[in-house]
């Protein structure tokens, strides 16, 4: 053998072993480091999208993704544009564009939880417990119980309590709360070419009160008068409750209103005299943000007008001319007012679950909880008011929070064997997991596990029992995640929402590569 074949050999030989140890490091970084999961469908959505249609509205400009199933045959008259109206189609040419797109692929952090324990509100990728060995095995969700808790989820939020301790509303972090708020309106939204709408448009969803003080024009609304005046809220234009544009697609529900709501806008007054508020009536109160540049206040009443919580502090809220971003929060039991994107004045408010089921349906302390545990509440009523001077409003936007479901058990919670004791807990057609009488204990290696898009999410509420495999080796409770089942947190979208080509999702779009909240 000459000196070169030798070079020739022993050169191949290296590259072997340094593509051998290569792949081996590589194994190991994806087996105990981080790993990258697709997200197959849309539990999560708007968080996190499983295949979808991502649609364009010619009339506002926006994009949308609408989740969809190669399977279904699909009929281009159930599209619509989200912030004109639910009943407003978009044009057909759109409409009849099918451009599938693939789930979000996200890095998932596997070292985190052995060293800190996973928290509240963390999106959490996990071994399917009902379904660990088949096309289902990997989960992901958002975490809303922990280890040692009792839970009660109650007209769509989660509280919690320790032992023999009080039931205590869960609050998400900031940064948690802004990711999840989903547009329900905004004022730069509006056709812009009513001709060519199939139906015609009724407006925007505020109304002006005098109505003669008030115009809307070019995407803002114009207040001529320093005399009192107020915006009001359609419920019948455009209503808010948990429909998500996402599921657009999907089998009809009926909606529940929801009250957690944010109303954001850019004021700019003439005058620095200007007083303005923001009342929600909801959960049988009225909820107000009162904001002066004398003083301002956050204020809980009765119905009735009887003052139960109050707030005051100082701020200079308004210049003349100047726009102003305000924004008016009502999340979790809590009251926050933003100004200009810094948080102002807070109020926290703590009704028991009990009392939130009976404020909300209006019921009086002897009807049984168990006959409203499942109830929805009342529509929520928004009215915006100023005194003092002429102003303009731009940017006007209403959001809506996550509402967890209080949904019956289906059929399919007990396609696993029910574990001798369980018989009551896993029925098809009895309340939801966590919700009265049904609530939600857990162990001290257990964990509660929903998804974002609560109406079409198969969760810890309503997925049943175990496999064979999680029962005989690991845990046989129904409804809840064992620690060793953790997979890791989710961190990153990385690959977002590729377009379908050929079968291969080649084209992701950039613009949405995030972090995860």
């Amino acid at each position: 053998m000459t000196t070169n074949e030798r070079k020739c050999q022993s050169g191949v030989i290296e590259t072997l072993q340094s593509l051998i140890v290569a792949f081996v490091l590589a194994m190991v970084f994806r087996g105990f480091v981080v790993e990258g999961f697709v997200i197959p469908t849309g539990s999560m959505a708007p968080t996190l999208l499983g295949q979808h249609l991502l649609k364009h509205s010619d009339q506002t400009g926006q994009d949308f993704p609408v989740g969809f199933d190669p399977r279904r045959s699909v009929s281009p008259d159930k599209f619509s544009d989200p912030l004109l109206g639910r009943n407003i189609p978009l044009s057909m040419s759109e409409a009849k564009k099918l451009e599938p797109r693939a789930g979000d692929r996200v890095v998932v952090l596997k070292t985190l939880f052995p060293f800190f324990g996973p928290e509240r509100f963390d999106v959490v990728v996990f071994k399917n417990p009902t379904d660990t060995q088949g096309l289902s095995a990997n989960y992901i969700k958002r975490l809303i119980g922990l280890p040692g808790e009792t839970l009660w989820i109650a007209d769509g939020d989660i509280f919690a309590k320790r032992g023999d301790d009080a039931f205590v509303i869960q609050r998400k972090p900031e940064h948690v709360q802004r990711a999840l708020w989903m547009r329900v309106s905004d004022s730069d939204a509006i056709p812009t070419d009513m001709l060519a709408l199939s139906r015609p448009w009724r407006g925007p969803p505020w109304t002006g009160n005098p109505q003669s003080a008030w115009n809307y024009e070019n995407r803002m609304w114009v207040c001529n008068t320093s005399e009192p005046s107020s915006l009001v809220w359609d419920q019948n234009k455009i209503h808010i409750d948990d429909w998500s544009s996402y599921n657009m697609l999907m089998p009809k529900q009926r909606q529940k209103p929801v009250s957690d709501i944010r109303v954001s806008a850019t004021i700019t007054p003439e005058s620095e005299k200007i007083t303005a508020s923001f009342t929600l009536q909801a959960i049988g109160h009225q909820f107000q943000w009162l904001l002066s540049n004398d003083s301002s206040s956050l204020v809980v009443r009765t119905l009735s007008g009887e003052l139960v919580q109050k707030v005051e502090f100082d701020c200079t809220c308004f210049e003349n001319n100047i726009p102003t971003r305000v924004e008016f929060w009502h999340a979790d039991q809590m009251m926050s007012l933003y100004i200009d994107g810094e948080r102002i004045g807070t109020l926290l408010y703590n009704f028991s679950p009990e009392e939130r089921l009976r404020f909300a349906a209006n019921v009086v302390d002897s009807v049984p909880i168990e006959d409203i545990a499942t109830r929805s509440g009342k529509d929520a009523k928004l009215t915006l008011q100023f005194d003092g001077s002429p102003l303009a409003i731009t940017r006007l936007q209403v959001d809506r929070d996550l509402y967890y479901r209080s949904s019956p058990l289906p059929s399919i919670a007990t396609k696993n064997p029910t574990a001798s004791g369980n018989e009551s807990l896993v029925k098809a057609g009895t309340p939801a997991f966590g919700t009265y009488p049904k609530l939600a204990v857990l162990g001290k290696d257990q964990f509660m596990m929903a998804g974002d898009n609560s109406a079409y999410s198969l969760d810890g509420r309503l997925w049943g029992n175990p496999d064979e495999f999680v029962a005989t080796q690991i845990d046989d409770a129904p409804f809840v995640v064992h620690r060793n089942l953790l997979i890791g947190k989710a961190w990153s979208v990385y690959w977002p929402a590729a377009l379908i080509d050929f079968g291969i999702p080649v084209i992701p779009d950039f613009g949405r590569i995030r972090f995860i909240r």
